[in-house]
């Protein structure tokens, strides 16, 4: 095919069709530029399909991740709305006298000294890979606006709650090295040994605040878990919505 074109421009020249030739050249200029343009066009498409196939596989593994959360979150929600319940009863019972010797105190230390969930762990490995590998922008303004608003509640909540989970698990140890479990009233030789020395009296006014500080952190751990289940709602919505 070149050997043709190229015959055919000599044939012209030596004929002295300089006019004809012009027009020849020109459009063979033509045909290659639109043979670029159709390149470059083939090559863009090409470019924009891989570029939506990596975007939908971000917003499957981010979709998947966001599940996952608010069904934990939902969970302990429900857990630690139920233990708070729990406690404003107890405070009730307090302040209506039902405990009102050192055995119901004993009770109450026995039954209610449990351990809480007062933290989340997220799914951020799809996100974390979205930013550190800057595929971030595959989405549009407004979805990552509220993908770095959601990262920052989460580091927020995960921040302060750490904080509040280990001043509580310390409130407990102290308990739990000040107390032993059982009563010293009952007969068991160990128990009684157990209890020996320990200034029991002290016990009510450590339960009530140990209840009180447990309150605080579990009441923290519901509000600033409820704004991150709304933000992880939010952009979840978004991204069902993105090219449906």
């Amino acid at each position: 095919m070149i050997k043709f074109f190229s015959r055919f421009r000599q044939q012209l020249l030596s004929e002295n069709k300089f006019s004809k030739y012009l027009l020849y050249a020109i459009g063979e200029i033509a045909l290659v530029m639109i043979g670029i343009l159709l390149a470059l066009q083939v090559n863009n498409w090409n470019e924009n399909r891989k570029k939506e196939t990596l975007k939908n596989e971000y917003k499957t593994a981010l979709i998947n991740d966001y599940t996952k959360d608010t069904i934990q979150v939902n969970d302990r929600l429900l857990r630690n709305n139920l233990r708070i319940e729990r406690i404003n009863s107890l405070g009730d019972s307090l302040r209506n006298g039902h405990f009102n010797n050192l055995e119901s105190y004993y009770r109450l230390y026995n039954e209610e000294f449990v351990g809480i969930r007062v933290t989340n762990v997220y799914n951020t490995n799809s996100f974390n890979l979205l930013i550190s590998s800057g595929k971030i922008d595959l989405f549009d303004k407004d979805l990552r606006k509220e993908l770095m608003e959601l990262n920052r509640l989460q580091t927020f909540e995960k921040t302060v709650q750490d904080g509040n989970r280990d001043y509580l698990m310390d409130f407990m140890q102290n308990l739990a090295s000040k107390y032993s479990y059982g009563s010293p009233l009952n007969k068991n030789i160990t128990e009684q040994l157990l209890w020996k020395d320990v200034k029991v009296n002290d016990l009510p006014r450590d339960l009530v605040n140990y209840l009180q500080q447990e309150r605080y952190t579990i009441s923290r751990y519901l509000e600033l878990t409820d704004d991150v289940l709304q933000q992880t709602e939010l952009v979840l919505n978004l991204l069902h919505q993105t090219n449906d």
